[in-house]
C-alpha cells in the first residue's frame, strides 16, 4: 500500500543512508600520508547509482567506483579524496575550495562545479559526497550542504 504522506524523496533516502556511509567509511583503511603532510579531512565519495562511474577530480583520474547492481544487497561503494588548502589552480586530484568533478557513466558524462567554503566547513572535517543519476548530494556531519554544487554540463 502506498501512502503519499509516508513517501520520501530521493534526497531524504540518500540522507538516510548517510549513517551507513559513515560506518562504511570509518571501517575502510585510510591510506598512509607522507609525514610532512597536513592532517586535513577527506571527502568520501559514494556511488549510489547502479552502474560503475569513473571520476576526474581537478584534472586527475580517481579510482572508478563500482555500482550498487553488483550484489543482491544495497551498499554504495566508496572512495576517499583528501581535502587541501592549496590554491585551486594548483590542485590536482584533491578537494580544494573550488573544484571540477567529471562523472563518467557508461553512456553519459556530467561535470559539476563544487565549492566548499573552508570558513563554514573546516578543512579538518570529513565530508560525504553521494553520486547518483539525478545529481550529487554533499553532507557535512549529516547536514545537506549541496548548495555549493552546480551542474555545469
Amino acid at each position: 500500500m502506498t501512502d503519499s504522506n509516508n513517501s520520501i524523496s530521493r534526497r531524504q533516502a540518500l540522507a538516510g543512508i548517510a549513517s551507513v556511509g559513515v560506518a562504511v567509511a570509518a571501517s575502510r583503511p585510510v591510506p598512509s600520508r607522507p609525514v610532512e603532510a597536513q592532517a586535513w579531512g577527506r571527502v568520501f565519495i559514494f556511488n549510489t547509482a547502479s552502474e560503475k562511474v569513473e571520476l576526474r577530480m581537478n584534472r586527475q583520474a580517481l579510482p572508478a567506483i563500482v555500482g550498487t547492481a553488483r550484489e543482491d544487497y544495497y551498499i554504495p561503494d566508496v572512495i576517499s579524496v583528501d581535502r587541501t588548502a592549496l590554491l585551486p589552480d594548483l590542485v590536482v586530484g584533491e578537494f580544494a575550495n573550488q573544484n571540477k568533478l567529471h562523472v563518467q557513466y557508461p553512456n553519459d558524462q556530467v561535470v559539476y562545479d563544487i565549492k566548499i567554503d573552508p570558513a563554514k566547513y573546516n578543512l579538518k572535517h570529513d565530508l560525504q559526497l553521494y553520486v547518483h543519476r539525478d545529481g550529487l548530494v554533499m553532507l557535512h556531519d549529516g547536514v545537506d550542504i549541496t548548495n555549493g554544487v552546480t551542474r555545469i554540463s
